[in-house]
């Protein structure tokens, strides 16, 4: 069923990140957005993310948090029932391959490139991120491309 005054937003690894660790400088930011979506307080819904992200979001969560909070934390986005986890299947993965290289001006993730093609392919707009490069690809940042009252 669809929320007419719902925006679809996909999460970016940059977000779950800064969610994940006290120390990040978006760590603030991260939480009171997620806090606020979890609330319906901002209407940012469906949520969706890819196993790639939490691939790459688990990696480096291990690296600088430890394995025991990586675990935590990537079990806590998977548990989320608002959080809609897709695969990247071949044609994605193709195409994310192909706009992964006609980007050679760029240094654009992999990762990231996939999610771009994820969000499109669903007909989404926002992407939640720290990463400019999303705007390179075409997509709106939140929450810093948006005005959303987080608190």
């Amino acid at each position: 069923m669809s929320d007419p005054g719902a925006t679809p937003t996909f999460v970016d690894t940059g977000a779950f990140y800064a969610w994940a660790d006290e120390d990040d400088a978006h760590h603030q930011t991260a939480t009171r957005l997620f806090d606020a979506i979890r609330s319906g307080d901002v209407a940012y819904r469906p949520i969706f993310t890819s196993q790639f992200v939490l691939s790459e979001f688990a990696t480096l969560a291990l690296y600088k948090l430890g394995h025991r909070d990586a675990v935590r934390a990537l079990n806590a986005i998977r548990d989320a029932a608002s959080i809609n986890v897709v695969s990247v299947d071949d044609a994605i993965f193709e195409t994310a391959a192909e706009q992964f290289e006609a980007y050679d001006d760029q240094e654009i993730s992999f990762v990231d490139h996939t999610t771009g093609v994820l969000a499109s392919e669903r007909d989404v707009e926002h992407v939640f991120a720290f990463d400019r490069d999303f705007r390179t690809l075409g997509f709106t940042l939140v929450p810093e491309d948006v005005a959303v009252s987080i608190g």
